[in-house]
Order: C-alpha cells, then structure tokens, then sequence
C-alpha cells in the first residue's frame, strides 16, 4: 500500500523564527481520506506546500516527509519529477492561479502527460478525455477547447482534478478545493474526490469547512496555530468534540450550514 508519513513536521520563518506548525505527524495510505481542518492561517496549507516541495528558502523545515518509503524531503532534482505531478499531484485552491489563461485546456493537460507518461498522441488523447469525463466534465471537446477564463470555477476545479487522474496519482492533496463554490458545487466536488480516493489514491483534503469534511467522510485532524488540537474519526469527532476550538468549529457549520450532516 503506497503511505504518506508524516513525523514531527515543523516549519519555521526564517526571518524571525516564527513558528508556523508544530510538530505535525499523521498518515494516509492508498484508498484512504485524512481531512486536515481549521480555520484560515492555522497552518494547513503551509503544510501541504511543505509535503509537494514548493516552499520558498524563507522557511525553515524540519521532520520526515517519506511517500512511499522515500523521503521527500531533500529529493534530488532529477528524481522530482517522478514523484510530483505524476505519482503526488497538487489540487490548489484558485484553478486560475494553477492553470495558463492563454493556453487552452486540452493543450496543457497534454504537456501534463508528455512529460509524465509515455504515452502516444492517441493515447495521451484519450486518457484526456476519460479523466474529464470521471471528473464530471461530460463535453470534453468544448472543455479541451477552452481558455480557463471560458470556465466556471466549479469547472476549473474538475479540469484539476481530472489532470490528477489522468496521471494515476497515487496521492492526491487537495488544497481547500471547494472554498469559492456554493453548495451545490461544493457536494459536487467533493463527490468526485471521493470516488477518487474510492479508486485507490490516498487523499489529503484541506478545508476549513465541516459539512465538506462530513460529506467526504475519512478521519480529520483539526489545527489551531501550527497544532493539531484533535483528531478521530470525521463522524465521531463531529458529533462529540472534546476540544473547546473544535466545538466552536461544529457550532460555526451548523449555523451557517444548517446542519450538514444531512448531506451525507
């Protein structure tokens, strides 16, 4: 079963030695979801961009990131790309940010394969269009056609999404996804994260939301300044939080989403 194991993950600012998480531990494997949740700043996707090697020499890392028996952490550069965006791959938050606006979509999900796969043109074509349609995309001629600005947002993310599965990625870290779409998108997206990880690949999922978290389903650990504060079971730590930052999360999705565990 291929694993991400996380050990005593600490990430500093080098400036001013700022803390920005502390000692973080956990594990996914294949075919399994950890929710990683809290508020905005508490440290989650700081942690994410540690685990995919996109942080800048203004931080300061320390700890274990080992995928698959190997750690990741100090990877030399040749073997990098066999590790992310082909067996690793990143869900990011704005579909905008993570995408070419003048490139049209089939265009860069073909440049994704070429240099991921050795797949020939036929091939790398129709693996395209079965990762759009898995990702709930069904005219992938109109959606290969497309610009990202000729997209919603809610479409933005399934092309992400459908380039992940294009890859065959055994993990997948998704980095609060669904924040910018309203509920309906949201189950939606969601939905097809779940069939993903259902497929096999080990799922990271960000969020700050817990009918989301509730809707996936897995085991969460709830972070409060760099610390996970709780952790268990989605279901179990939802209905009966021992952490007082945890309770007010539960209130929180309650009142504002009336209740979201109906939606499982």
């Amino acid at each position: 079963m291929k694993e991400l194991n996380v050990k005593e993950l600490s990430i500093r600012l080098k400036d001013d030695c700022s803390l920005l998480v502390d000692r973080l531990s956990f594990r996914v494997g294949s075919g399994e979801s950890l929710i990683l949740l809290g508020q905005s700043g508490c440290g989650k996707s700081v942690s994410c961009r540690a685990v995919m090697g996109l942080l800048s020499r203004r931080f300061r890392v320390d700890g274990s990131i080992c995928f698959d028996g190997t750690e990741l952490r100090g990877l030399p550069e040749r073997w990098r790309a066999d590790y992310y965006g082909k067996r690793i791959a990143l869900v990011p938050q704005n579909p905008m940010t993570a995408l070419n606006p003048s490139v049209k979509i089939g265009k860069q999900m073909d440049e994704t394969l070429r240099l991921h796969t050795r797949l020939g043109k036929a091939q790398r074509r129709e693996r395209i269009e079965k990762a759009l349609t898995d990702a709930g995309l069904a005219d992938t001629e109109r959606v290969c056609a497309s610009r990202p600005g000729m997209l919603s947002g809610g479409m933005l993310q399934r092309v992400l999404i459908a380039i992940a599965l294009s890859t065959d990625a055994e993990l997948v870290i998704a980095d609060e996804p669904t924040t910018a779409l309203d509920v309906v998108h949201r189950n939606e997206i969601v939905d097809v994260f779940a069939r993903l990880r259902d497929g096999g690949a080990a799922l990271l999922f960000v969020t700050h939301d817990f009918a989301a978290a509730l809707r996936l389903g897995g085991d969460v650990m709830v972070m409060r300044e760099g610390r996970i504060v709780e952790r268990g079971s989605t279901r179990e730590v939802y209905a009966s939080p021992r952490h007082e930052y945890t309770r007010a999360l539960v209130r929180a999705s309650s009142l504002s989403k009336g209740a979201s565990h109906a939606d499982s």
